[in-house]
């Protein structure tokens, strides 16, 4: 392990930045940093924590078995789904139904005792939760895919979140510009945090959170993202007061001069362009893939998982219905079946869209080729297309229920939970399309854009 001094104001601060070892592999510089102990040995693929982990790998089940155990939640879902938008959380036995099923293993590395899937097989499944219950469909869609950033850290840090590869793990990611008032400086060897970050969706049942700060180093400020335990994190349970999206429980959370060991730390650069500490561990396909590329996909499964819900709902709905004036159920009106029509294609072609893309950057990734511009900004631009399309339907059966959406139940609920995902920024198509649109005639990206 080399140990590198911090250039941080008239300090000598000594942190152990393991997490920089791939970029001294890469033979990249790394100017912020001054080795005080350049004679040690670097770590070898026969260290323990570089060892080969294939003896972890857990009896994996079929896709199949992956979604059909989702759908046998559905009872389950069904009762705790107003309880969960009472209860502005969902429920902790929810969370361990989707754990014993396996849910948050589907990505998880095998080299972490995980089964090493495709992300599209985890949003296959989670379709079927969100369904059913949006909020909960929710925190799987975002919170499923993020075993995957774990292993972005050190093989440390991945050993203290999988319990070197005996379990699965819930775990946030606080990246968006979420933070607020966040302190974040140089001490011993790691970093004192200071913050508050909103939006942490599942946080009353998740296991870990990562939270993106900018800490100042001696040559200037660096966006690092830090690795902490749920535990660590003051709740404010009254910040939840929401128009949708109520049982996911995205609540304000609070970091109060907490340290964060360096293991647990990874510049958010080295994730951006696939260079991160863990690839010295993981090697699947998932570890190639552009990061920003599956997060916006994570939150476009979400919007049209509850555009789902509200289809089912408006097929049982028509079938008993009876409109004013029409003294017949809702199912001999013509425009009604229309509405249905249209709207079940939409949702079916922004699914199939979500899928194929993630797909293809599986594929891809699996046969080493790289990713350039032009498809990133089609996949973020994709994202916020089927966000679009989900909500184009959802908007149409709306209207075709008439005031069947006034009551306080299931319809209602859903229609708040799709808009308010669908506003996630992410989601946002005139950004993401302006991307797209540069790359398409040759112009220059921004700087900042995130794809």
């Amino acid at each position: 392990m080399q140990t590198w001094r911090s250039c941080f104001g008239r300090s000598s601060a000594i942190v152990n930045f393991t997490y920089l070892y791939p970029a001294i592999q890469a033979g990249r510089s790394l100017g912020k940093y001054t080795a005080i102990n350049s004679t040690q040995q670097k770590p070898t693929m026969q260290d323990s924590t570089f060892a080969d982990r294939s003896n972890l790998r857990v009896n994996t089940p079929t896709e199949k078995d992956l979604i059909d155990g989702a759908k046998g939640l559905a009872p389950l879902l069904k009762k705790m789904g107003p309880i969960h938008d009472e209860e502005r959380r969902i429920s902790d036995e929810v969370a361990t139904r989707l754990r014993d099923i396996g849910l948050f293993r589907i990505v998880q590395s095998v080299e972490n005792g995980g089964y090493g899937m495709r992300p599209s097989v985890l949003w296959k499944a989670a379709r079927e939760i969100t369904r059913v219950d949006p909020a909960t469909g929710w925190v799987l869609s975002l919170t499923g895919l993020h075993p995957w950033l774990a292993g972005m850290f050190s093989p440390q840090a991945q050993d203290e979140v999988f319990e070197e590869g005996s379990k699965d793990a819930l775990i946030l990611a606080l990246t968006g510009n979420v933070g607020r008032d966040v302190d974040a400086k140089i001490r011993g060897d790691g970093f004192e945090i200071t913050g508050k970050w909103a939006y942490a969706s599942g946080v009353d049942v998740a296991d870990w959170v990562t939270v993106l700060v900018e800490c100042k180093m001696c040559e200037g400020k660096e966006m690092l993202l830090l690795l902490v335990p749920q535990r660590n994190f003051h709740i404010d349970h009254n910040s939840w007061k929401t128009f949708g999206m109520r049982g996911t429980g995205s609540k304000d959370v609070y970091l109060d001069h907490v340290f964060v060991p360096s293991h647990r730390a990874v510049r958010w650069a080295d994730i951006g362009c696939n260079k991160a500490a863990g690839k010295a561990r993981n090697k699947g396909p998932m570890y190639e893939i552009p990061h920003t590329s599956l997060l916006v996909m994570s939150v476009a499964a979400a919007v049209v998982g509850a555009a789902t819900c509200m289809l089912d709902l408006y097929r049982e709905t028509v079938k008993v219905r009876m409109p004013a004036g029409l003294q017949t159920a809702q199912t001999e009106d013509r425009f009604s079946l229309v509405t249905l029509g249209k709207a079940a294609s939409q949702i079916e072609m922004a699914f199939k869209v979500l899928i194929f893309d993630v797909d293809e950057m599986y594929d891809q990734a699996a046969s080493g080729r790289g990713f350039s511009e032009e498809q990133r900004t089609r996949y973020r631009t994709d994202g916020a297309m089927i966000s679009d399309l989900a909500l184009v339907a959802t908007d149409a059966l709306s209207r075709s229920l008439g005031g069947s959406l006034l009551p306080n139940g299931p319809i209602e609920r859903c229609f708040r939970d799709v808009h308010s995902m669908a506003s996630h920024f992410l989601m946002q198509i005139n950004p993401a399309a302006e991307l797209l649109g540069r790359k398409l005639v040759d112009l220059p990206l921004p700087p900042n854009a995130r794809i």
